[in-house]
């Protein structure tokens, strides 16, 4: 089986628009079948205001689709202490931590700082609420 009970997960649902903020859920696999998971865990919100993304207190249930094409399910290490995550910019990349010592990369696609032609930096898909 793929997913199994008590599996660790980060799942990141893909932007459909533009001007979308790619949302996160992490969480642990209560169970799964033909595709479908269902896992308890929290949401992240982008807060635009302050450039960072927040857990949500409140703890959900998710039925997810891992055939639709709409998430990304990236399973986490199984020692993973899930209630001391955080997302937080590390210079220019969006990265998830616990506090120890784990690091992921969440910033594909999201906010990259660029040489442009004559040496001008620009920012795309900026991340500090700025237009």
């Amino acid at each position: 089986m793929i997913l199994e009970q008590g599996t660790k997960v980060l799942i990141a649902h893909r932007r459909l628009f533009v001007r979308d903020q790619t949302r996160f859920f992490t969480g642990v696999v209560e169970g799964y079948e033909d595709g479908i998971a269902r896992v308890t865990g929290h949401s992240w919100t982008h807060d635009g205001l302050r450039g960072t993304v927040e857990r949500k207190a409140d703890a959900r249930t998710k039925i997810v689709s891992l055939s639709s094409g709409n998430a990304l399910v990236y399973q986490l290490p199984s020692q993973l202490a899930m209630d001391t995550l955080h997302i937080e910019w590390s210079g220019t990349m969006l990265v998830l931590r616990d506090d120890a010592d784990f690091v992921m990369d969440l910033s594909e696609g999201m906010a990259r700082v660029t040489e442009g032609h004559g040496g001008q930096r620009s920012t795309r898909g900026r991340h500090d609420g700025a237009a």
